[in-house]
């Protein structure tokens, strides 16, 4: 089911992105994502087009990026070292602004911290699935299938032309 190798991906995020055994949990989870996005429709009828197979794979890879960066906020909330969160639930740093050596004593102070997409993601389920939503349709918004019907077309009944069966090409390891 995979769509990209992680060649591919080191290939675009870099070599330093994530590690292999990373990258082969986080890419069947984006594969599948975008299955069920797509009503599967790419087991079936995978594009014949070179740039609508450069999106699906470009798709796929900021998919396993960003799941890749909400684990790291998700440790980094629960490693806590550093880190509060405030009622609303936002992530501050914490500074020392006072020690006390009779008693042992140390006072923090909550530093604002910029909370990003990625760290509201990280807190909220909803914002999660609308960010890979979102993704989603932004790289395959304009992709179609190899019937010519457009890859995120949720109507029914599916138009089924007269195309042949296409499937995703082998991915290599």
């Amino acid at each position: 089911m995979g769509y990209v190798t992680y060649d591919y991906y080191k290939s675009i995020y870099g070599e330093d992105s994530m590690p292999e055994t990373d990258f082969n949990r986080l890419s069947w989870e984006a594969c599948r994502r975008v299955d069920t996005l797509t009503l599967n429709k790419l087991k079936f009828a995978f594009p014949t087009n070179e740039d609508d197979i450069e999106a699906i794979r470009r798709c796929v890879c900021k998919l396993i990026e960003i799941a890749g960066q909400i684990e790291a906020a998700n440790k980094r909330v629960s490693e806590g070292q550093g880190y509060i969160t405030d009622e609303s639930g936002a992530l501050r740093g914490k500074v020392v602004s006072s020690v006390s050596s009779g008693s042992e004593s140390i006072s923090y102070t909550a530093k604002a911290e910029r909370s990003t997409e990625i760290d509201e993601a990280a807190r909220d389920p909803k914002k999660r699935e609308e960010l890979y939503l979102n993704t989603v349709r932004d790289y395959l918004s304009l992709v179609f299938d190899s019937n010519g019907v457009p890859l995120l077309y949720r109507g029914l009944p599916y138009p089924r032309l007269n195309a042949p069966i296409s499937r995703p090409p082998e991915v290599k390891k």
